[in-house]
């Protein structure tokens, strides 16, 4: 899906509340979808993808500030499977519904669905992910070839499986590898571990980013904050080096010594937004890293 429009603004501002809509599955069960729609002139469209967890994505205040910076753009959130934007969910006690259906794949598919249905998009398609939601963006544009991609606090450089081992002391190893390998020979149980049905665990733990975003040449940028201890830094570090290596020049990546996971400083001070506008600046005219 690449750009209908040479040049865009980003300009303007969101002209009504979140439309919330819903689509049949061929199984029947409904995905839910919200759409922000920007005033004119449209830049095109952003899709956002939230982290790890059942909340809706439709209240994540760290998407709705991406929201804000990308003004231009209708944006989309495709909710998890088993959550719909209104509910009021307690993280601790996800949905059954969501237990027994959420994975990755599920969750692509989800976004491809709904895309499809909306048809052609004017202006940019812009993918923007963070944390998990980052893997689903890598993967999501190795399939739709954007025009852009950002990711952000997302392991890209190693394995899903292999970053959650990594945030986890050593002596807690053993256990993290007798929960994966209970989800592998259990792929479609949705016996519960670590917050994560086991069906959600076998299908993600092999995926790495950095593997989707080498099969297309869409335009990443990769953003990390130093002090992040849920996506390892070093994970970051690699996948510009691979590009490097690679001599491949569509990543540009920016590294933030002072920040953490969700882009806050020590002193609890967050960055996000003007984060956020720098990257709408990047995505109106993503240049080549070399």
């Amino acid at each position: 899906m690449k750009s209908l429009v040479a040049l865009v603004m980003l300009t303007g501002a969101a002209s009504a509340a979140p439309e919330a809509h819903d689509l049949a599955r061929p199984d029947g069960s409904l995905i839910h979808y919200t759409i922000d729609r920007a005033a004119e002139p449209v830049a095109g469209l952003l899709v956002l993808s939230q982290g790890s967890g059942c909340r809706p994505g439709a209240q994540n205040a760290a998407l709705a500030t991406v929201r804000a910076a990308f003004s231009a753009y209708h944006t989309l959130i495709v909710e998890k499977a088993g959550i719909a934007p209104e509910m009021d969910i307690d993280e601790g006690n996800c949905p059954t519904e969501f237990y027994d259906r959420y994975t990755v794949s599920q969750r692509i598919d989800d976004y491809e669905a709904v895309l499809s249905a909306l048809g052609p998009q004017p202006g940019h398609l812009v993918l923007f992910g963070g944390s998990e939601g980052g893997l689903a963006m890598a993967i999501l544009a190795s399939r739709l070839d954007p025009d852009a991609a950002i990711i952000f606090s997302s392991a890209t450089g190693t394995s899903f499986g292999d970053m959650v081992k990594s945030t986890v002391p050593p002596e807690g190893h053993a256990f993290i590898e007798a929960g994966f390998a209970a989800a592998r020979a259990n792929p479609d149980s949705s016996e519960l571990f670590a917050g994560h049905a086991y069906r959600f665990w076998a299908d993600i733990l092999d995926h790495r980013s950095i593997d989707y975003m080498r099969e297309t040449d869409t335009p990443f940028l990769l953003i990390q904050g130093g002090l992040d201890t849920s996506s390892p830094l070093a994970a970051a570090r690699a996948t510009a080096d691979a590009f490097t290596t690679d001599i491949r020049c569509n990543l540009t990546y920016w590294e933030f010594p002072g920040l953490d996971h969700g882009m806050f400083d020590p002193m609890g001070g967050s960055h996000l937004s003007s984060i956020a506008k720098m990257s709408a600046v990047w995505a109106e005219n993503p240049i080549p890293a070399c």
